[in-house]
């Protein structure tokens, strides 16, 4: 072969590694935060973004505490509670780096509240709420696979509240508490 088709060569092995590399990633990879996926969704709705953010890592897409806010686990202090992209159950077999490509945020009327504070009442061991919270913000995330999840945000006050998840049960795994520290 003549030396002048060498740098050719190069070039074209160099961009079918990449083409695999990137094959690779979208089959059960990790998920490149520096270059996301186009049709990653960055926001949430402003009835949550006032508790939560979304944050990027290679193996998800969580949603997490905003900066200013605590989000714990009730008789924990310790583990941090998020909710990655993997969340809902069809996705959990799926390898590769799961994220978000929607989000849509409802208000509860004040019948919806207190119908989900008596079905969490009698089916959460971790929810104690003696009372329904002022507000409750039902938060829908879809994630790349097209599976949904169910993230309920109780808020007694406005520094003070609740969080939980069903993707698609509601478990006593998937409560935790949010208050605002600033």
């Amino acid at each position: 072969m003549s030396s002048r088709f060498l740098p050719f060569l190069l070039l074209v092995l160099a961009l079918q590694s990449l083409a695999r590399a990137e094959e690779e990633a979208a089959a059960g990879g990790i998920l490149d935060c520096d270059h996301p996926p186009g049709n990653l969704v960055h926001a949430l709705p402003k009835q949550v973004a006032i508790a939560a953010s979304v944050t990027c890592t290679p193996s998800a897409q969580m949603i997490v505490a905003k900066q200013g806010w605590v989000w714990r686990f009730p008789g924990s202090f310790f583990d941090r509670p998020s909710i990655p992209a993997y969340s809902p159950i069809e996705s959990r077999p799926e390898a590769g780096g799961r994220y978000f490509t929607g989000f849509k945020a409802t208000e509860l009327t004040t019948g919806e509240v207190g119908k989900l504070h008596d079905k969490f009442a009698k089916t959460l061991a971790t929810y104690t709420e003696a009372s329904p919270p002022a507000r409750i913000v039902k938060l829908v995330a879809r994630n790349d696979r097209g599976h949904s999840m169910d993230a309920y945000f109780g808020f007694k006050s406005p520094s003070e509240g609740w969080v939980a998840v069903c993707a698609p049960d509601c478990a006593p795994e998937f409560f935790f508490l949010i208050n605002r520290q600033d």
